[in-house]
């Protein structure tokens, strides 16, 4: 930048300064622009928050029935009847028949 821009442009500055209106219009822009990279940044803290309560529940589902499966198992290699092993876990007849084809 040479001299001549500079100054013009610190010039620019100082009128800019005193003028109330334009210094207003200013700091509203200013204050606008803060409030709208905090809402961002608000809703991605409470997506990612939702994104992990969402994952950590599916991942207690899916754990729970991954622990009926191995009980659904362990009853089948003891000979335990289908109507029991449905009694005690959640799994269908359907889903205990198609564990049943893995032993």
């Amino acid at each position: 930048m040479s001299g001549a821009t500079i100054k013009k442009a610190v010039n620019d500055t100082d009128i800019f300064m005193m003028d109330f209106e334009e210094r207003l219009k200013y700091i509203n822009r200013q204050m606008a622009i803060m409030d709208y990279h905090t809402d961002m940044r608000v809703s991605r803290e409470e997506g990612h928050k939702a994104g992990l309560e969402e994952g950590h529940k599916a991942g207690r589902v899916e754990g729970e029935k991954n622990a009926d499966r191995r009980t659904a198992m362990n009853m089948l290699k003891a000979k335990e009847p289908i109507e029991k092993i449905t009694q005690y876990t959640s799994l269908t007849e359907a889903e205990i028949h198609e564990l049943s084809k893995e032993i």
